[in-house]
C-alpha cells in the first residue's frame, strides 16, 4: 500500500501572539488551527487535545519539481526528498503530477473548508452569489484603496467579506480590537470597509473575542503574509492590491 503524506496547515498548532496589542489581547493564547473549523475543538483545546509528537524540519517550504516528466518533492534547502504521494487535505485528493500541485497549490478552496463568515464576524458588502474574501488592516493604505474599488462592483453579483486583522503595528491591533468590540456593529463594519479611523465606538463590556481569534488564525492558515489578501469565488488569491484593479481580478475568474 502506498504511503500518503498528509500535509495540511490545518493540522499544525500555530502560536497566536500579539506582543504589543491592546491589554485584552493577553487573553488570546496559543491555539490549534482546528478551532477555525470545529467548535468542539475550540472548547477542548488546549487541555483536552492529545499530545501528538511533532518536529519542525529545518526548511522554509516544499518545492515541487518537474524533472523530465517525473514529479519530485523536496524541501526548499534541498536536504530532504519526500517519497510517496502528496495528499491535499483541503481538496481531499492525491496530487500525483506537477500540474495538479501547481493547480491546487495556487488556490484556497474556501468552499471545501465550510468556513462560515459569521463565525469570523466579517464586515459584508453586497449580496450577490459570487463570494470574495478580503483581509485588511485598519491602517493599511493599499487595503483602503482596494476597498474603495468596491464601488465599481455590482452588489447584486458579488458578496465581499472583509476581515480586518491588526497586523501592521500596535495601533492597528488596538484599533482592530475597538472595531471588533463596538456596540454599533453596522457602523463599525462600515468603518472597516471605508477605512474610517476617525470615528470612535462605545465598547461591549466583557467582549467575547472568539470570532476575532478565529479570524486571526484563519489568516495564518491561509498564509496571509501581506495585505490586502484577496480570495475570489473560484479560490484564486491575490497578494497585495491587484495591479489590474479589483473588478478585473474578480471578473477574470468567470
Amino acid at each position: 500500500m502506498k504511503n500518503k503524506i498528509h500535509l495540511s496547515l490545518i493540522s499544525l498548532a500555530l502560536a497566536f501572539t500579539t506582543a504589543h496589542a491592546h491589554a485584552n489581547y493577553a487573553d488570546i493564547e496559543k491555539t490549534n488551527t482546528q478551532t477555525v473549523f470545529n467548535q468542539e475543538a475550540l472548547k477542548a483545546h488546549p487541555t483536552k487535545t492529545p499530545d501528538i509528537p511533532k518536529f519542525l524540519l529545518p526548511s522554509n517550504g516544499i518545492i515541487a519539481l518537474n524533472n523530465n516528466g517525473s514529479l519530485q518533492l523536496l524541501t526548499s534547502n534541498g536536504r530532504f526528498v519526500i517519497k510517496g504521494t502528496l495528499y491535499d487535505t483541503w481538496a481531499k485528493k492525491d496530487l500525483t503530477s506537477f500540474e495538479e500541485i501547481q493547480k491546487y497549490g495556487s488556490i484556497i478552496p474556501v468552499k471545501n473548508l465550510n468556513i462560515k463568515m459569521d463565525d469570523l464576524q466579517s464586515a459584508t458588502w453586497g449580496k450577490g452569489p459570487k463570494q470574495t474574501i478580503i483581509f485588511t488592516d485598519p491602517f493599511c493604505v493599499q487595503c483602503h484603496e482596494t476597498l474603495q474599488q468596491l464601488n465599481d462592483l455590482d452588489p447584486e453579483k458579488y458578496t465581499v467579506h472583509v476581515l480586518s486583522v491588526g497586523v501592521l503595528n500596535s495601533d492597528s491591533q488596538q484599533r482592530n480590537f475597538e472595531l471588533y468590540c463596538a456596540k454599533d456593529r453596522y457602523r463599525a463594519d462600515r468603518a472597516i470597509i471605508t477605512g474610517n479611523n476617525s470615528v470612535r465606538f462605545e465598547q461591549i463590556e466583557n467582549c467575547d473575542r472568539e470570532a476575532l481569534m478565529k479570524r486571526e488564525i484563519t489568516a495564518q492558515v491561509f498564509g496571509v503574509s501581506m495585505i490586502p489578501f484577496i480570495i475570489r469565488d473560484d479560490g484564486t488569491y491575490n497578494v497585495g492590491k491587484p495591479v489590474e484593479g479589483l473588478k478585473s481580478f474578480l471578473e477574470s475568474g468567470k
